[in-house]
C-alpha cells in the first residue's frame, strides 16, 4: 500500500509512556489529522514517522518499505518525506526560489528551478520568487513552506500545527488553498493539531489520541462528531452539558427531558452529555407549561454567527451541579423573554456513557437513538 503504515508503536521518555501500541494506515491521497490534547503523543508519533526519533517498539512502513523497527532506523533524508512545522523554518539568507530548490539538491540546476517554479505557481507565489522570507507575511511564508515540502515529490507529507501562527481571518483561506494543493499532489498526509475545528475542516479521517497514549477513536469527521465512543472524545469538540442518571425501563431522565437508552441494562449508572446546540428553547407565550424545564438566563455572548447563552434550570429537583446549562442559538436572543421560555433536548446532539460508582466514564458510549459505529477505534 502506498502511504504510511504504523504497526504496534509504543514509545516512552523515561517512565513516561506517551504512545501505547498505536497502529494506523494512511493511504496515498488521504489527509489524516492526529487530534488530541497537549501531551497525548501526537508530535511524538509524527517525529517517529519522520525518523527524528528512534523507534523503541513496533514497525513503520512507507510505501510498503520498512523504515523503522526496534532494530533498524532509516535516516529522515532517505525516507522520501516532506516536513512542515509551525515555525515554517525558511532559511532567512536564501531567496524564496532558493528555499524551494533546497530540497532538490542533486538534480540539474535548470530542472530544479523549473520544479520550484511549478510549485510556487501551485501556491500562487511565483511573483515572490526573488524575495526573501522576512519580506513576506505569515500566510505567504506558510505557502512557501508547503511548496518546499512538496517540491521533491515526497511519498509522505508530515504537518505539525501548520496554521497555529496565522490569524483567524487568514487561517480559513490558507487551509482551503492547502487542501487544494495537497489533493492535486496525491500525497499521503499526516497533520498534527489540537484544534478540533481545524481537524474537522481539513481531514478525510481523524484519529483521536487520548492521554493514555492510545487511539481512542478513528473515523471521518462526521462520524467522530455525531458518534463519539468516549466521553473524552465528545468533550474535545467544545462545551458540553453533563448530567448523571440511571437507566430505567429503557430510558434515562435528565432535567431537560426523558430520552431513550438503547443497549444499556436497567439500573446502569450513566453520564449524559448534551452539546449546546442540542438544548432547545421553546417559547410558551408567557403561560406556565409542564413541557420543558423552566429556566433563568445567566449570561449571553454573541459569537458573530450565533450566541452562547448560559441558563440556570430553576426546578427544585435539579441537582446544583446540573443547574447551569449552555445553549447555542443561531439567531438573535432576547434575554428579557426568558420568563416565556423553557428548555428541552434534541437527541441528535446527546450521548450516553456508562459510568463507574464515582461517576467517571468507563469507556464506549452510545449516541442516543443510534448505536451504530461506522469505524471502530484502531
Amino acid at each position: 500500500m502506498k502511504g504510511l503504515h504504523v504497526i504496534g508503536v509504543s514509545h516512552a521518555y523515561g517512565n513516561n509512556k506517551v504512545l501505547n501500541n498505536v497502529s494506523l494506515m494512511i493511504p496515498a491521497g488521504e489527509l489524516v489529522c492526529l487530534l488530541g490534547p497537549s501531551g497525548s503523543g501526537k508530535t511524538t508519533l509524527l517525529r517517529l514517522a519522520a525518523g527524528l526519533e528512534r523507534l523503541q517498539q513496533g514497525e513503520i512502513l512507507i510505501n510498503d518499505e520498512v523504515v523503522a523497527n526496534a532494530k533498524m532506523h532509516l535516516p529522515p533524508e532517505h525516507r522520501g518525506i516532506g516536513l512542515m512545522f509551525q515555525e515554517y523554518a525558511l532559511f532567512p539568507h536564501l531567496s524564496i526560489i532558493d528555499n524551494v530548490t533546497f530540497g532538490l539538491d542533486g538534480q540539474p540546476k535548470d530542472k530544479a528551478h523549473r520544479r520550484a517554479m511549478e510549485m510556487l505557481d501551485q501556491v500562487g507565489m511565483t511573483a515572490y520568487a526573488e524575495s526573501y522570507p522576512h519580506m513576506l507575511s505569515g500566510g505567504q511564508q506558510q505557502r512557501i513552506a508547503l511548496a518546499r515540502a512538496l517540491a521533491p515529490e515526497p511519498k509522505l507529507l508530515l504537518l505539525d500545527e501548520p496554521y497555529s501562527g496565522l490569524d483567524t481571518n487568514l487561517r480559513g483561506q490558507i487551509r482551503e488553498d492547502t487542501l487544494s494543493v495537497l489533493k492535486a499532489s496525491g500525497v499521503a498526509t499526516v497533520m498534527v493539531t489540537h484544534d478540533p475545528e481545524e481537524a474537522m475542516f481539513m481531514a478525510d479521517r481523524i484519529k483521536i489520541l487520548g492521554n493514555n497514549g492510545r487511539i481512542l477513536q478513528a473515523g471521518r469527521p462526521h462520524d467522530i462528531y455525531y458518534h463519539p465512543q468516549h466521553e473524552f472524545v465528545a468533550k474535545l469538540f467544545g462545551l458540553m452539558n453533563r448530567f448523571e442518571s440511571v437507566v430505567k425501563d429503557g430510558h434515562v431522565d435528565i432535567p431537560l427531558g426523558r430520552i431513550p437508552a438503547k443497549g444499556l441494562e436497567n439500573g446502569r449508572k450513566v453520564a449524559v452529555l448534551v452539546r449546546p446546540e442540542g438544548v432547545t428553547l421553546t417559547s410558551n407565550g408567557g403561560a406556565k407549561s409542564a413541557a420543558g424545564a423552566p429556566l433563568e438566563v445567566v449570561s449571553t455572548h454573541l459569537l458573530g454567527h450565533d450566541n452562547i447563552v448560559r441558563v440556570a434550570l430553576t426546578a427544585d429537583n435539579v441537582p446544583a451541579s446540573e443547574r447551569d446549562v449552555y445553549v447555542r442559538i443561531h439567531h438573535t436572543f432576547e434575554p428579557e423573554l426568558s420568563q416565556q421560555i423553557t428548555a428541552g433536548i434534541d437527541p441528535e446532539y446527546a450521548f450516553i456513557f456508562p459510568t463507574d460508582e464515582e461517576g467517571e466514564s468507563t469507556g464506549t458510549g452510545n449516541r442516543l437513538l443510534s448505536v451504530s459505529q461506522p469505524e471502530a477505534a484502531e
